[in-house]
Order: structure tokens, then C-alpha cells, then sequence
């Protein structure tokens, strides 16, 4: 048994190709979640990311062997601080200022670091954190869903005719004493209708779906959408 854990703590060709298969199958998992949930990086972009950093730390092990003057984190760090411009491309910034894609690039980075673990032979701390990091991305959903129902503050992003909606919005909020915070207007340019942002401070977190339901059947409005979901 102690045997066979040095030859994987070694590096040989049964630790390098164990390296790579777990490297494929923790990266996997956390690709394949993504990939349910049709994100820009998914599958097959999670594992080349993670056998990359495996690669990269295992060849600077082996030059490490090969040249005692090496610094053994030197290639590794250089993957922690290089990966967050394939990160970056997966973060969309779209025209009602919704940012989508921050869990995808946290995600990639944190797929990084794990192979850099496994390139290492840090084996079970690569294994609980890739079990960690799914955890969060499957159970934690449903607690951040939670706390948006007792959220007594929507954010809206509105399509509309201003001259029409604005005071159609005042009268709505005034007659149920709701409260507007953080407006922001944009006009019409060219073919785009104008659109505004804004917080809406509401009585009940229960009956926000009724409220964004009234809001779009104010006079005015083309589209609305809630933002944050």
C-alpha cells in the first residue's frame, strides 16, 4: 500500500498518466456542469484548461529534477495569473448592464488550480475541492434562489416610451406606497427604444412576479426583465 503511494507521489510514467486521468475525470464533472446549463465554457473547455495546468506543473517538476536551480512554482504561477484572460472572454456584459458568465470564469480558474494540485500530487486536496466546488455550483444555487424570494428589492431593466411610462411608474409606486431607488434613463438611439434601470422597494417579496406583471402592463413599457437572475 505505501508502496504503491510513493509510486504515485513520484514522478514516473503510472503517477503521470494517473495525473492526467484524474486531471480528465474531476475536470469533467465540473465541465459537464456548466455544459447542462449551456454556459460559454463547458465540457471540453474545463478539461483542456485543467490537463493543461496538470501538464504545466508536471514538466516543472521534471525540469526541477533535471535542474536544482528551478524554481518549482515559477511555470505554475504564471497558469494561475495567465488564466484569467481566458476567463475574462467568458464574461458578457449585456446592453441593461446584466454581467453573465462570473461563475463560468471563477470556475475555469478554480479548474486551474486543481490541476496545478494534481500536477503536484496533491491528489486529495484536488479531490475535495473539485467536490466542493460542485457543491456550490448545484446546491448553492437553490440557497441563492432563496434568498432572492425574501428579497423585498427588484431590479428592473425597462424598454418603454419615457414621456408615457415615467408617469404611468410614478402613479403605480405612489398608490402602493412602493419606492424607487437608483433610476437611471437611457434615450432612444436610432432603432433602439430607451430604457431605464432603476430598484423598486417593495411590501411583500412574495408578490414580486405580480408587481413586474403589473409594471409591464403600464402604459409605455415594451419590455421589462429583472436583472440578477
Amino acid at each position: 500500500m505505501l508502496e504503491d503511494i510513493k509510486i504515485l507521489s513520484d514522478l514516473n510514467l503510472y503517477s503521470i498518466t494517473f495525473r492526467i486521468v484524474l486531471a480528465m475525470i474531476l475536470s469533467g464533472l465540473l465541465g459537464m456542469e456548466r455544459e447542462r446549463k449551456q454556459r460559454p465554457a463547458g465540457f471540453r473547455t474545463y478539461v483542456v484548461v485543467c490537463l493543461g495546468a496538470t501538464l504545466t506543473c508536471i514538466t516543472n517538476l521534471y525540469m526541477f529534477g533535471l535542474y536544482e536551480n528551478v524554481d518549482p512554482a515559477r511555470i505554475p504561477a504564471q497558469v494561475v495569473s495567465g488564466i484569467g484572460f481566458l476567463g475574462a472572454g467568458t464574461i458578457i456584459v449585456t446592453r441593461n448592464s446584466r454581467i453573465k458568465g462570473l461563475t463560468t470564469a471563477a470556475g475555469l480558474w478554480c479548474c486551474a488550480t486543481i490541476g496545478i494540485a494534481i500536477g503536484s500530487g496533491f491528489y486529495s486536496g484536488a479531490i475535495i475541492c473539485s467536490i466542493a466546488v460542485l457543491v456550490i455550483m448545484r446546491v448553492l444555487t437553490f440557497v441563492d434562489r432563496s434568498f432572492i424570494k425574501y428579497n423585498k428589492y427588484i431590479y428592473l431593466y425597462v424598454e418603454c416610451d419615457h414621456s408615457l411610462f415615467m408617469p404611468a411608474l410614478i402613479r403605480f409606486t405612489h398608490e402602493r406606497d412602493y419606492t424607487i431607488y437608483d433610476l437611471e434613463q437611457y434615450p432612444a438611439i436610432n432603432n433602439l427604444p430607451g430604457y431605464m434601470l432603476f430598484s423598486l422597494k417593495i411590501k411583500d417579496p412574495q408578490n414580486r412576479y405580480r408587481v413586474i406583471n403589473d409594471i409591464k402592463n403600464l402604459e409605455g413599457c415594451i419590455l421589462i426583465e429583472e436583472m440578477g437572475h
